[in-house]
């Protein structure tokens, strides 16, 4: 609850004019803040509604996972650029997305969700294509476009 909290403040921020410039670390990191407020408002359905079944937008764009970068610490971190990182999150979210405009009656997380999976997806987006001028990509219908050709 304390991540959907944040994504509303953010918000709050941004529509207030108060935000500074994201820069790619943060978009990544409130990407993967709103990825799991996806996950937790599908969660609740799946807990609460016998009726919610989770259906995969088709084309599906998926991505394995990199390799894992395991520290002296103990931390670790994936592998992964930037825009590697950006592309996985597109998919996540837009499957999310997907997934709860199926619900009949929306209700407490599921707004929270979606409002910021919609605010951060075309985020996302430009690092991906920043990154990979030219490349494929599905947008939240499903359709298939394609980044901006590199200058």
């Amino acid at each position: 609850m304390r991540a959907a909290v944040l994504t509303v403040l953010l918000a709050l921020e941004t529509v207030a004019g108060f935000a500074q410039k994201e820069t790619d670390k943060d978009v990544l990191q409130l990407g993967f803040v709103v990825g799991n407020n996806i996950e937790t408002a599908i969660a609740t359905h799946v807990s609460e509604d016998a009726n919610f079944e989770r259906k995969i937008q088709q084309p599906e764009d998926k991505r394995d996972l990199p390799k894992m970068l395991v520290y002296k610490d103990g931390s670790w971190a994936f592998d992964w650029t930037s825009g590697q990182e950006a592309r996985y999150l597109m998919e996540a979210l837009r499957q999310g997305i997907h997934a709860l405009q199926a619900v009949d009656k929306p209700r407490g997380m599921d707004v929270v969700a979606l409002t910021g999976a919609r605010e951060y997806w075309p985020k996302l987006r430009d690092i991906s294509c920043r990154e990979n001028p030219g490349i494929r990509y599905y947008d939240l219908d499903g359709f298939e476009q394609y980044c901006p050709p590199g200058k």
